[in-house]
């Protein structure tokens, strides 16, 4: 599959290295919250290190269905300056959502969601950055009420195609699945299984390459491991144990590149405490991998899922 990056219509529808201690959450607001079409063509990791600290987008999805989230940025102190929150519908659970340049200046974000026990492809649309987005959905298929996590990849080669695009579905029976995506909204197609996942209960993608993914898995008693992954036939994961407490309090992990040398920017949502704490992670390897804590923040928003909105930023986290 070749897919011009950016120039889909969708159809249907600086590494900061020093420990900071987390004594307290606080939290910034930046005026009123702004249109998250705002972030289309903001700039690369590359560019985010050269002028300071490191940053993700992340949606918030509240028990309600509303849908708005934040710009979290490593500053000390971290800080979660709100977007504007906009009427979704109620989900369990969310892959990454892409962003897509359509026709004229529509701009696009999809992904996929878990609504009850099926598999949505949703769209949100915007005909400029201040326009309220437009949302559409297709069902893509049911039998997914025993899955609990979603992670997603995308890998885009040095021409600007997009490779391929895969999705993880962690399931309670303790299988992970693989699907392949044929484009944003889907469809979706079996591309493996592997057991041996049942400690795990949330997934995300740390690292998108030509040749194989890796995500990160936190487990039921809060440690966390590298799940590498082979673009083969054959789905088997080679687990590393990264550290074996201290993460047992998140909801979900969401990732972002920071910089050119593997880094990590590493956010925990506990949505309970309506917090997110923020970690830089050195290129993973195993035991190894350097966890320094940037601090936490609290969140302006009380998401029950939270996933990472992405433009132009490939995963180089192994």
């Amino acid at each position: 599959m070749r897919i011009r990056r950016f120039a889909l219509a969708v159809a249907g529808l600086s590494l900061v290295t020093g420990a900071v201690a987390a004594n307290q959450a606080t939290a910034e607001v930046q005026g009123k919250p702004q249109p998250r079409a705002g972030v289309l063509g903001e700039p690369t990791a590359k560019a985010q290190t050269a002028a300071g600290a490191c940053r993700v987008d992340v949606g918030a999805v509240t028990a309600t269905g509303q849908n708005g989230g934040y710009r979290i940025t490593a500053t000390k102190p971290v800080t979660a300056a709100p977007y504007e929150a906009y009427k979704l519908f109620g989900i369990r659970a969310s892959s990454t959502w892409f962003a897509w340049a359509g026709s004229g200046t529509t701009k696009y974000y999809s992904g996929l969601v878990l609504v009850s026990g099926s598999l949505y492809a949703t769209a949100e649309s915007y005909k400029t950055p201040t326009s309220p987005p437009v949302v559409s959905s297709k069902r893509l298929g049911t039998g997914w009420g025993s899955f609990n996590s979603l992670a997603s990849s995308r890998y885009v080669n040095a021409a600007g195609y997009v490779e391929n695009m895969f999705l993880y579905g962690l399931n309670t029976n303790g299988t992970l699945y693989r699907y392949s995506i044929n484009r944003p909204t889907g469809p979706v197609s079996a591309a493996g299984s592997a057991l041996g996942y049942r400690s795990f209960k949330s997934i995300t993608t740390i690292a998108e390459t030509a040749t194989y993914d890796t995500l990160l898995g936190v487990t039921k008693t809060g440690a966390i491991y590298t799940i590498h992954l082979p673009k083969t036939r054959q789905l088997k994961g080679t687990l590393k144990l990264v550290r074996t407490t201290g993460f047992g309090a998140y909801h979900q992990l969401v990732a972002e590149r920071c910089g050119n040398n593997g880094g990590t920017l590493l956010t925990g949502f506990n949505n309970t405490a309506s917090t997110a704490t923020v970690y830089a992670l050195s290129k993973a390897n195993g035991s190894k991998t350097i966890v320094n804590t940037i601090g936490s923040v609290a969140l302006p928003q009380n998401g029950t899922v939270h996933m990472r909105y992405i433009t132009n930023t490939q995963l180089i986290g192994e």
